[in-house]
């Protein structure tokens, strides 16, 4: 199988540089939606409320401070968020995929075959060429109109 996505576990100093910050704005999200319960904290955190959000935002300006400071400090958060996302957007990824084609596509094909519809006109038949004449326009003005 062809690899169509590779991990970068060895990112350089810019790439480093970059996820902290984005991890600072992503992390202080999160701690704020933690601190409300709002969001995928919805369920209720309890006691562990204030704790998880400053976690959180201690976490994200870890982060951002490395960016400014030594952005390869950032490199074992960027590593294991790697890690931990890559199956789950590689099981995904192939779980939607299959499920549009075998739920949406195929059934739409099914049926165009049941009924005989075929737009392209693949049918073989004894002639002596498949071309097919090409609709003249007459009117200038349309090309205008793209639509």
């Amino acid at each position: 199988m062809a690899q169509m996505i590779s991990l970068n576990l060895r990112p350089d100093r810019e790439t480093l540089r970059k996820f902290g910050f984005i991890a600072l704005v992503a992390f202080l999200l999160l701690a704020v939606a933690a601190y409300y319960e709002r969001l995928i904290f919805a369920f209720g955190l309890g006691d562990a409320r204030e704790a998880t959000a400053y976690a959180l935002a201690g976490l994200g300006c870890a982060c951002g401070l490395f960016s400014l400071v030594a952005p390869a400090l950032n490199r074992p958060i960027f590593v294991g968020l790697t890690l931990i996302s890559f199956p789950i957007g590689f099981v995904l990824s192939y779980v939607f995929l299959g499920s549009l084609f075998f739920l949406l596509i195929a059934p739409i094909a099914i049926v165009f075959k049941a009924i005989g519809r075929d737009k392209m006109d693949r049918s073989f038949t004894q002639t002596t060429t498949y071309w097919s004449d090409c609709r003249r326009v007459t009117n200038k003005e349309r090309y205008f109109n793209q639509y």
